[in-house]
């Protein structure tokens, strides 16, 4: 005998609908439901606000094809052949273009409605990654910049020990004195390199070791000067010389703005010392190179930050992040400056009384 559905039952089921839809309005996770064609059938008020739209309503009539929000159209297609193949995707990373033409890294988790075979639909979340993988590609950077880093002292190393080791006798003591110097030099860069990733790995610098001491910081600029490849003019102000801190500290100051400066900078590379202000000197590491904009002049000083745009290479990795954090345990800073012909990192530290 064939169950009749009452007016109950049907308000019953009107009631869950209600309130399914209620559900999909009010989560947090930004929801969807679109066609294999990219038509954008329902949206809820999390995924407008991801794609920096104000409403609903403002999203479903822009976004016409869903395609266009893909930053790499190779990731659409693979999405659409998965979604096709075995009816879900999970956990698949994307690249989305939102409305003010920035974008945002998604994680997509998504299943497939079918009728018949033919596929209707599909409905899917979407996590905002974009800090996790900033975060990875950080760590990859700075994989990298640390191998990099790392490569050039060691090598030297390497190859003079091999020499050393294979003719040591073809070498007079004066030649050994040399090879044995620039393997400390070498040695003394590659120590350097790895308290630079402590440096930046310390959430509690007070940890940090800084030895005060009264000494003329041109000697530490001529130091780095000669550890040096390429040309750098030095202009010292014999009035503004002996600054009260920490000799090591500066010198690790000084090769991170040099090594900075010959990667990133201009063709022309120049330091300075001034007296600044109050009982401060100051020690400017300038180039030619193009000027940042106010938002890069702060965000370069961040860990693994980089310069946007045009200047996007200008830094990378650790170097100012950890200059900066070492100046201002010394009672000193580091800012960045553009006079209208040179970009200047400017270290400042207290002058010796």
């Amino acid at each position: 005998m064939e169950k009749q559905v009452g007016i109950a039952d049907r308000d019953n089921v009107t009631m869950l609908i209600v309130g399914i839809e209620d559900l999909f309005r009010r989560l947090p996770v930004a929801l969807y439901r679109s066609t294999p064609d990219g038509t954008l059938l329902a949206a809820n008020p999390a995924l407008a606000a991801l794609l920096g739209y104000d409403s609903v309503p403002e999203v479903l009539e822009e976004v016409e094809d869903v395609a266009s929000t893909y930053v790499d159209p190779a990731r659409r297609a693979f999405w659409l052949q998965e979604i096709a193949d075995s009816g879900q995707v999970v956990e698949f990373d994307f690249e989305l273009r939102r409305r003010d033409g920035s974008t945002v890294w998604v994680q997509d988790t998504a299943r497939a409605v079918f009728e018949d075979g033919t596929l209707l639909y599909s409905e899917g979340a979407l996590i905002d990654m974009t800090e996790k993988v900033r975060a990875r590609k950080g760590r990859d950077e700075f994989v990298a910049t640390v191998s990099h880093e790392l490569r050039n002292p060691i090598s030297v190393l390497l190859g003079l020990a091999h020499e050393l080791a294979q003719d040591y006798e073809s070498f007079d003591d004066e030649e050994r004195r040399e090879i044995a110097d620039v393997m400390a030099r070498q040695a003394d860069d590659a120590s350097w390199i790895i308290e630079d990733l402590l440096v930046a790995y310390r959430e509690d610098m007070s940890r940090v070791v800084v030895v005060t001491e009264a000494f003329d910081v041109s000697e530490e600029v001529r130091r780095v000067l000669e550890s040096l490849e390429v040309q750098v003019s030095y202009e010292p102000d014999v009035s503004a010389t002996d600054v009260a801190a920490d000799r090591r500290r500066t010198r690790q100051i000084m090769r991170n703005l040099l090594s900075n400066a010959v990667r990133y900078g201009g063709s022309e590379i120049m330091v300075t010392t001034r007296r600044g202000a109050g009982d401060k000197i100051d020690i400017l590491v300038s180039d030619n190179g193009p000027a940042l904009s106010a938002f890069d002049a702060e965000r370069i000083f961040e860990s693994y930050e980089r310069g946007s745009g045009l200047l996007d290479s200008r830094s990378v990795g650790l170097g100012l992040s950890v200059a900066r954090k070492l100046a201002r345990l010394m009672n000193g800073d580091i800012v960045y400056d553009h006079d209208g012909h040179n970009s200047s990192f400017i270290i400042t530290l207290p002058a010796a009384p």
